[in-house]
Formats: C-alpha cells, sequence, structure tokens
C-alpha cells in the first residue's frame, strides 16, 4: 500500500501541467484610423480608435522620412466605451500609431500637401498684354519652384517657372509674369517632393477683350 508521502508527490506531479497550460494575459488590442487620408497644410485631421475601457492611450508620429521613430504627440484616456481620439495638424506627410501600455496599433498614414494660394493682377487684360501671378506656397519651400499652367485640350500645361522666396517662418513666396493672348484657365501648381504632396492653387479664367 502505498505511503502518504508517495499520494502527495504524484498528485503534484498532475497539479504541474495543469498550471503550466493557463493561458497568458492578452495584449490589449488598438485600433486606428485617420479622417482624412490627405490634406492641404494647415488642416486638421482626426486620428481616433478604440482600446481598452479607460486607458491611457499615447498618439506618436513618425514624419517623412519614416525613420520609425515615432515621437510621442500627445496622450489621452479611453472613454467607458474604450473610444479616444486626438486632433491633430500635420506639417508633413507623417505616420501615426497609438500606444497602449506594452501594445502597439497598426500605421494610420496622413498625407500632406502644399497649399498654394493665387491672386492675378487683373481678370481681364487686353490681348497681348502681361498679367501678374502673385502668391505663396506654405510650409516654406524656399528655394523651390512652381509652375504657372494653363488649360489646354484638357490638360494643364506647364507654361512657365518662378522660384520660390522667403515671406514669413511658415510660408514662401512666388511672383510671374504671363503674356495672355487669349482667353483660358489657369493655375498655380508645386510639386511634391515626398515631404509634401503636390499642391495646386485655384484656377482662375482670364478672359481677353
Amino acid at each position: 500500500m502505498p505511503s502518504k508521502r508517495v499520494i502527495a508527490l504524484a498528485a503534484s506531479a498532475v497539479a504541474i501541467p495543469a498550471a503550466a497550460l493557463a493561458a497568458p494575459p492578452q495584449p490589449t488590442q488598438v485600433t486606428i484610423a485617420a479622417s482624412a487620408a490627405k490634406v492641404t497644410f494647415g488642416k486638421q485631421v482626426v486620428v481616433s480608435g478604440t482600446t481598452a475601457a479607460n486607458t491611457a492611450v499615447t498618439l506618436r508620429g513618425d514624419a517623412f522620412p519614416y525613420n520609425n521613430s515615432f515621437g510621442q504627440i500627445a496622450k489621452t484616456t479611453s472613454n467607458a466605451a474604450g473610444a479616444y481620439s486626438f486632433t491633430v495638424t500635420p506639417d508633413s506627410s507623417t505616420h501615426y500609431r497609438a500606444d497602449v501600455k506594452k501594445s502597439k496599433s497598426p500605421v494610420a498614414s496622413v498625407l500632406v500637401r502644399w497649399k498654394v494660394t493665387r491672386s492675378v493682377s487683373t481678370r481681364n487684360p487686353k490681348r497681348g498684354s502681361r498679367v501678374l501671378f502673385t502668391g505663396t506656397v506654405s510650409p516654406a519651400h524656399t528655394g523651390g519652384t512652381v509652375k504657372l499652367q494653363r488649360l489646354r485640350s484638357g490638360v494643364y500645361r506647364t507654361i512657365k517657372t518662378a522660384t520660390l522666396a522667403a515671406a514669413s517662418p511658415t510660408s514662401s513666396s512666388y511672383s510671374v509674369r504671363v503674356r495672355v493672348r487669349r482667353t483660358g484657365f489657369y493655375r498655380v501648381r508645386c510639386e511634391s517632393d515626398g515631404a509634401h504632396e503636390a499642391g495646386n492653387s485655384r484656377r482662375v479664367k482670364l478672359t481677353v477683350h
């Protein structure tokens, strides 16, 4: 007949595997989404998602050229339903991520296009006269270029380029003249540089008389 000591050891041997099979704690799930995939410089974007209720959430960002740095932008706490949100105004194209405890959300990307303004010296020029186009590009892009384009056969074609000059800490300016011989639609365009998507000014119709 086995001793009580042998029976106790046998019971312990059965208990160990049962404890080893206990499920490890699950990581906290975090979702993320941006209210817009592309915005013009100066516009706001809402980055939101869900996670555990009443939990601290850290928003992190990695701006172009996307070196995986993900610096801290802001903190908040999810509500009783687990929802959180941040309102951001990105200066350049940025990847966003939400961190909760040891968990990380997927990446939400927001592209930022140049903001291009435009004004003209006249909308009703005499045939063959010159029209002055002026405006700004934001954020500052001093030394870069803009293209003055005219709509022809459904396609905007470049007719002149201008170099951007310093205007303010957040913008650069341009000035370009063009001789106008016929009525048409014009716009000013700043091409993408990676950190910013191409941006176009509002088009303007010049009516020759």
